[in-house]
């Protein structure tokens, strides 16, 4: 594994540049720069012209000279010096000039300050001496990194053989021999002086140095810099077991073996920064393709709202081209629909949150008006400054249209125009409310058509269409002002009938109304003939509320279908004592709580990525003594209308919990999840009867999870957010149940916190052949990833479902398919088992 580069923060070249650097000008002899190096003991100058570096020579560009004859008082500076000169500002940081070295293929770079005027001079091994490099040379011995062939040259050999032999090697000493043993060292700077006291024509024995410092081959570089550094050399030879010298090693040599791991870390890092930068190059490209294909309209000003740019759908929008609108003000979009204090608010939302969004009309180049939905933001730079601004808006003129039409289908039935149940409810209470006031009788009326089916399945769909819209408008002349028929859907409606008192003709009318509907319908060159029953009920006589007429009238008509069809019937005091059974099932249904009545059962959930069971659903039962097994779909509805949800509600949070703790003095932590309802919500005191149960038995919050369904954010949004605040910060998971099947779903994800979303398993049924279908699912999972939550799929019942959704990258499963809800007993022995298969499983790699 590369070692990362370290260093001091904010190094600079200033910082380890060298200070006193000698210069000369183009023109200076090579003789007068000859006895400067042998003066100075320098290793190099710079040549400088106009106080500008245009050249560097170093003591092998000397040797070169001296090889070719000349005299150094014949040859000038600008012949010797290597040029071009690569310089560096000293104000680069050291790792970008670590960089420049790379690129630029030298070994010194001159320093010049922010002018261009000369002002040191750093080399590779003034980079690597600036990094932490004493763990490097604590890993590698000398006979790593040393010359173990360095040339050897024999003591009566002349001093010019051995120049040669130098430039030729490349290498910057050799080895002086006598007798086959080492006599001492020659190196670079030894020549150099001697090249400028003129002594080239003598023997290598007479000018080589004695003092030859030896170390052992296994030496560590870092001891082997500590010798360096205390004789000032700048060559130590390497010996063997015998003391017999077999290499040469250089202060050089050390840092090349670091500057070579060095280069290599540089070379990783400019790589990194090429790809960030392509990356970058490829996001940007992306971005504007993004914008230009996007069907909102965006605009970006600079921060005096002057447009700078637009994408293709403002001018689709707005009717504007881009050379219209470059340099003007986004008010000339206005409308005049808005006065100054609603441009006030919006800019001063823009300058303290940085953020603005809401709707707002505009106006088109030809002139109309639409409505939009704006969002503004403001874009800063590193100090906070306000830089630009980006506006992206939608026409909502379609969204309005919708709406419109929506509120129509909100209250009227598409199909006969007739008031759908919400208006007829309404009407219903308002003509409820008025009888009482008034001490008046109502009736309503269930209208259901015979064999409708049949009509469907002989003519078409299209016929019976115009069937309904027949029976619709024969019933609407039927009635008085100040009555309604509504139809609920399919082939049923219903009426209110307000002149009924001392009426005796009800019988009549009903008849009238049997006929009326019975005469035959044209469609096309056939005639349809339809015929409906009736049941009709009374206020206040068999009920004083809307729900129990639409019951009484209900039972009626199933007894009118009873009767034959084609007829009426009135609710009687029979039908009365059936419909009081629900209020029997109600009181045994408040004696189930005291009698142990209720039992909880557990249904597993399954990780798709580990096939190991993370959890249960608890699923509550009631045994009833006579009735056996009564569904959850029938007595949860009635404890809610009977303010029962509370006490049921604290014995199902009490036994999960309960049951928790059991499983946890056997060895096992499963987490429990228990279903909250909307009215529990409401009560507003949830969350503290499900700590204080935790609490009670010592059981961690982690262990158990809240699911909640979408009503509980429809009816009681502050309440929910209080008290999912409240559990997630216990540690209690909570997760939106049932997501798809209620309203605004993504408006409460997103605003409130929440861990898991559990998918519907309506959206399920037809996953494995529906591609819409598997469309929406994977847009719900890739949705909530984004937003960190989990995602659970409810009802899955085969193996082709598991798989689309394990390829849909769902997290957990929840099923028959997995397992049906189980009690207590037989989860556990359920549970143990599948946890002994999947660890078996793990062992032999067959998982």
């Amino acid at each position: 594994m590369t070692k990362p580069l370290t260093r001091k923060a904010d190094l600079l070249v200033r910082h380890i540049a060298q200070k006193n650097l000698h210069t000369c000008s183009p023109s200076t002899h090579a003789a007068s720069i000859l006895q400067t190096m042998s003066r100075r003991n320098i290793g190099c100058m710079v040549v400088c012209e106009n106080h500008m570096p245009i050249g560097v020579i170093t003591r092998r560009d000397m040797i070169r000279l001296a090889l070719l004859d000349k005299l150094p008082n014949e040859v000038h500076a600008s012949v010797l010096m290597s040029t071009p000169v690569k310089t560096v500002v000293d104000t680069t940081s050291v790792d970008d000039a670590g960089l420049k070295f790379i690129t630029e293929n030298v070994r010194h770079l001159v320093v010049v300050d922010e002018q261009g005027t000369l002002s040191g001079i750093i080399s590779e091994t003034d980079v690597v001496n600036s990094q932490e490099i004493e763990h490097d040379l604590f890993l590698r011995s000398v006979i790593d990194v040393a010359n173990l062939s360095p040339i050897r040259i024999s003591s009566t050999r002349p001093l010019r053989e051995a120049l040669v032999r130098l430039a030729e090697s490349h290498q910057t000493a050799v080895l002086v021999t006598e007798d086959n043993r080492i006599k001492g060292i020659l190196t670079e700077r030894d020549i150099v002086s001697l090249l400028a006291r003129n002594k080239l024509d003598v023997l290598t024995g007479e000018c080589c140095s004695d003092s030859l410092v030896t170390i052992e081959k296994d030496l560590s570089l870092y001891n082997a810099r500590k010798v360096f550094h205390e004789h000032q050399f700048h060559h130590l030879a390497i010996t063997d077991e015998t003391g017999d010298v077999t290499g040469l090693v250089s202060y050089n040599d050390i840092l090349r073996s670091v500057e070579t791991d060095y280069v290599y870390r540089l070379r990783e890092l400019l790589n990194e920064r090429d790809q960030a930068l392509e990356q970058s190059q490829h996001n940007l490209m992306l971005a504007e393709r993004v914008i230009a294909a996007s069907m909102e309209a965006i605009i970006i000003t600079d921060r005096f709202a002057r447009i700078q740019s637009i994408n293709p759908a403002f001018t689709d929008i707005t009717g504007y081209e881009e050379h219209e609108v470059l340099g003007q003000n986004p008010n000339m979009l206005s409308s005049g629909r808005h006065d100054d204090n609603f441009y006030q608010a919006m800019w001063k939302s823009l300058n303290e949150q940085g953020f603005w969004q809401g709707e707002i009309w505009n106006r088109r180049k030809d002139g109309s008006v639409y409505p939009e939905w704006l969002s503004i933001s403001a874009i800063t730079d590193d100090t906070g400054e306000i830089t630009q601004y980006a506006s992206i808006f939608s026409d909502l003129t379609e969204v309005k249209k919708s709406e419109a039409r929506i509120k129509r289908l909100a209250y009227f039935d598409e199909l006969t125009r007739l008031p759908n149940r919400k208006l007829f409810n309404d009407r219903l209470q308002l003509s409820l409310g008025y009888a009482r006031e008034h001490n008046h009788r109502v009736a309503v009326a269930f209208i259901d058509m015979d064999f409708f089916q049949q009509i469907n399945d002989l003519h078409g769909h299209e016929a019976g269409d115009t069937v309904l819209r027949e029976v619709a408008n024969r019933i609407e002349q039927e009635l008085d002002e100040g009555d309604t028929v509504a139809r609920f859907g399919g082939d049923e409606f219903n009426l209110i009938l307000t002149d009924v008192d001392g009426n005796p003709g009800m019988s009549d009318f009903l008849n009238r109304l049997l006929t009326n509907i019975s005469q035959p319908i044209a469609f096309g060159d056939k005639q349809i003939k339809a015929t409906v029953s009736i049941g009709v009920s009374f206020f206040p006589t068999d009920a004083s509320d809307a729900e129990g007429l639409l019951q009484c009238a209900d039972s009626a008509v199933h007894m009118a279908k009873d009767f034959g069809r084609n007829s009426f019937r009135f609710f009687s005091q029979e039908q009365h004592r059936l419909i009081q059974s629900r209020y029997q099932l109600g009181n045994d249904l408040q004696a189930a709580i005291g009698n142990g009545e209720f039992q909880l059962y557990f249904q597993p959930k399954l990780d798709l990525k580990t096939n190991k069971a993370v959890g249960c659903e608890t699923l509550l039962r009631w045994h009833h003594p006579q009735l056996g097994y009564v569904s959850p779909a029938e007595f949860i509805p009635l404890a809610e209308d009977m303010g029962l949800i509370s006490k049921i509600g604290q014995f199902v949070i009490e036994d999960a919990v309960r049951q928790i703790a059991e499983w946890r003095t056997i060895g096992l932590e499963i987490p429990v999840a228990i279903n909250v309802s909307a009215k529990q919500i409401l009560q507003g005191d949830i969350a503290e009867r499900i700590l204080g149960a935790l609490q009670e038995r010592d059981v961690s919050g982690h262990l158990l999870s809240v699911e909640l369904t979408e009503s509980s954010f429809l009816h009681c949004l502050d309440e929910t957010q209080q008290g999912i605040n409240t559990l997630r910060a216990a540690g209690i998971e909570v997760a939106i149940d049932d997501f798809g099947t209620g309203y605004s779903s993504l408006s409460y994800i997103r605003n409130i916190k929440l861990d898991v979303l559990k998918i519907d398993r309506s959206f399920l049924i037809n996953i494995v052949e529906s591609e819409v279908d598997q469309a929406i699912v994977s847009s719900i999972i890739e949705m909530s990833h984004v937003m960190g939550l989990s995602v659970i799929a409810e009802g899955i019942e085969t193996k082709a479902q598991r798989r689309v959704m394990k390829k849909l990258n769902c997290d957990q499963i929840q099923g028959y398919l997995v397992a049906r809800p189980m009690p207590a007993e037989s989860f556990l022995l359920w549970y143990q088992a599948q946890l002994k298969e999947v660890t078996e499983a793990a062992q032999s790699g067959t998982l």
